[in-house]
């Protein structure tokens, strides 16, 4: 708020608004604190409840806008606590989905005055703009009941939920400058209409992807046994293999326990490079990997042996399906050309630069006498 017109502000406001400004002037340390134990009680709750967000936020009122709510026109409180908003609590989900989910924890954990809370989201089929639920809450009495957060009894937030491409709504509206139910220009107004939609169908068409990328690695685990030809390489059924396949398990915990490293993962990033490394061998589904895997486990193993005999990173966490990477190179090592192998080791990022042509000698020498590639 400029100069000007929080001077003007100050004017509008009555003796006992003014005092209520002061009053909240003077209490900011604490609001901020209270603001802060809620994010962090909220936080804990939604990691319980397995709910993935994108982002949980906080923020108190400024004095300024304080002052300038209270002289709002149709605004009468008849004290600070009657504010609702002083402290505000923003969940932002991945999928409108979740955003319910969210709600339904707070509604159990939190002490909510539905009497303040609304639902935003729209209703009404010609409806656009804001969409948002808003619960406003007060902590629950077993966390008041701890010394530390005791001086929070009575303090209310607005927690607000919604998901993130309805955030992105919010956010652009606002920057705009109009509140869209307010009566934007009868011109432009189509045009929020198609935003509105576009957003509203991305939405529903991301949860429905997540939806069938469930299905589909449940239809993975399914084709895995029965028919692996079938089951194409793809991050998603690689990381399947890798968690049950018994063979990887094995290997893995032989080279774990090899280099004093456990096991983690394995994260997205590698399971796109190995997908990309395996595909460009020539393994193109389960059935191929899981024979290249068995035919050269042996092979596997004394390379591991070789290249791990002082691992400088002892107790770092390695990744689940380390074996594929060795495997990778076990199948790059029979390639024709020592200037082929090194190409691919470069190519793929495999050892350190200085080390490559020590490593190509050592995977050719290991795939000498092995049967060409069918």
């Amino acid at each position: 708020m400029h100069i000007g017109c929080a001077n003007e502000v100050m004017q509008l406001m009555n003796g006992k608004q003014r005092e209520w400004v002061e009053t909240f002037r003077s209490q900011q340390a604490l609001y901020q604190a209270f603001g802060q134990c809620v994010q962090q009680f909220l936080s804990h709750l939604l990691d319980e409840a397995n709910i993935p967000i994108n982002g949980i936020t906080y923020r108190v009122k400024s004095v300024d806008a304080l002052a300038e709510k209270l002289t709002r026109p149709g605004k009468d409180y008849e004290s600070l606590i009657e504010v609702t908003d002083l402290v505000g609590v923003r969940v932002v989900t991945n999928f409108a989905d979740d955003v319910d989910r969210v709600v339904r924890v707070i509604d159990r954990h939190f002490e909510v005055d539905l009497d303040h809370s609304e639902d935003k989201r729209p209703h009404d089929p010609h409806w656009i703009g804001y969409s948002s639920v808003h619960r406003v809450c007060l902590l629950p009495p077993a966390v008041l009941a701890r010394p530390e957060y005791a001086r929070f009894a009575g303090l209310r937030c607005e927690i607000q939920v919604r998901s993130i491409l309805q955030h992105a709504w919010a956010e652009i509206e606002h920057d705009l400058g109009y509140k869209v139910a307010g009566g934007i220009p009868s011109s432009l107004r189509r045009r929020f209409s198609m935003l509105a939609g576009l957003l509203e169908l991305a939405d529903d068409q991301f949860m429905r992807l997540r939806d069938e990328l469930s299905l589909y690695s449940t239809r993975v685990v399914a084709q895995m046994h029965d028919h692996p030809e079938s089951v194409a390489l793809d991050p998603i059924s690689l990381e399947t293999f890798i968690r049950r396949s018994d063979l990887v398990q094995a290997l893995d915990e032989e080279i774990s326990g090899m280099r004093g490293r456990p096991l983690m993962g394995p994260t997205k990033a590698v399971l796109e490079a190995r997908v990309e490394e395996l595909e460009h061998l020539g393994i193109t589904n389960l059935k191929d990997l899981a024979d290249a895997l068995e035919q050269s486990q042996e092979r596997v193993r004394s390379l591991a042996r070789q290249i791990y005999r002082d691992d400088r990173r002892r107790g770092l966490p390695m990744s689940r399906g380390s074996c594929l990477s060795l495997l990778v190179q076990v199948l790059i090592g029979r390639r024709e050309s020592l200037d082929e192998i090194r190409a691919l080791l470069d190519r793929f990022n495999i050892g350190a630069p200085a080390a490559r042509d020590e490593r190509a000698l050592l995977l050719r020498s290991m795939a000498q006498g092995l049967p060409a590639k069918r």
